[in-house]
């Protein structure tokens, strides 16, 4: 009479255990607390939006051969994602500045009010764009044409006060 086994498989091994102390976090990126530290951050996200557009703006401007790989739904999509991303990254950027500039004492409502009817704008263009190229490409000029004139206009003046105030603090606490 042939023998049955009743065990069951064997189990997987345990998970390690945790350790005891929270792994060193002293490499680990921080937000910045400071504004010097702050501004360049949003400097930077500045820099990368500004490298984005102009990418994506070349891309538009380059002719679509009906009959070559650009026509084809992949690369569309590629493109069409290219551009979602520069509508995320820029929405996250103009959340991001007007949290930091207001706990400066630095956001003036007009600003506010710029960066909403720009991301309106920026969202109604790309919809109202859809994957027209011609259309595509003349809402990217228009992107890029308030991103740079924003950035040297209401931008630097909120950034200047914001460090001033920054620098005044800083001046007001240590003892001479």
């Amino acid at each position: 009479m042939p023998v049955v086994s009743v065990l069951a498989p064997p189990s997987p091994p345990l998970p390690a255990p945790l350790p005891a102390q929270p792994p060193d976090r002293s490499s680990a990126f921080r937000w910045p607390r400071q504004w010097a530290e702050r501004v360049q951050l949003l400097e930077r996200q500045h820099d990368r939006l500004e490298a984005l557009l102009a990418e994506l703006v070349d891309l538009y401007r380059q002719p679509l051969e009906s009959t070559g790989p650009e026509g084809s739904p992949a690369v569309q999509l590629a493109q069409d994602l290219s551009c979602r991303r520069l509508l995320w990254q820029l929405r996250l950027h103009l959340r991001l500045e007007e949290r930091w500039l207001e706990a400066s004492g630095c956001l003036c409502p007009g600003h506010r009010a710029g960066h909403r009817d720009a991301a309106r704008a920026a969202f109604e263009g790309y919809r109202q764009a859809g994957l027209d190229r011609s259309a595509r490409l003349d809402w990217l000029l228009a992107i890029q044409t308030w991103f740079d004139r924003h950035r040297a206009g209401p931008d630097a003046n909120a950034y200047a006060l914001a460090s001033a105030a920054a620098s005044a603090v800083t001046t007001a606490v240590t003892p001479a």
